[in-house]
């Protein structure tokens, strides 16, 4: 019976601690170092995963995902897309 309680308060104790990382007890260098690591693969997945498609398609998925509407237009030209075209890329002149 003793184990059995025991075991509840573990679970217990688990459960309330589990809105609180472990992280939260790392030094934030390193924490942030691995973000980068992690965001580095995660890009590197995601172009791999365009790049599957066509070099167009990775293209405009990049062009798509920037702010830069200076990239968008360059992206237009590239590809000599117009207005209507599948893959232009709506940009402010700038």
């Amino acid at each position: 019976m003793k184990i059995e309680s025991l075991d509840v308060l573990k679970a217990q104790k688990q459960m309330s601690e589990a809105n609180v990382s472990f992280l939260e007890n790392e030094n934030q260098m390193v924490i942030d170092a691995i973000y980068s690591e992690i965001g580095e693969m995660l890009v590197e997945d995601w172009v791999n995963a365009n790049l599957d498609e066509g070099q167009l398609f990775a293209d405009f998925r990049f062009a798509e995902m920037s702010d830069s509407n200076y990239l968008k237009g360059r992206f237009n030209l590239f590809y000599d897309l117009n207005p209507g075209d599948q893959y232009y890329l709506e940009c402010e002149e700038e």
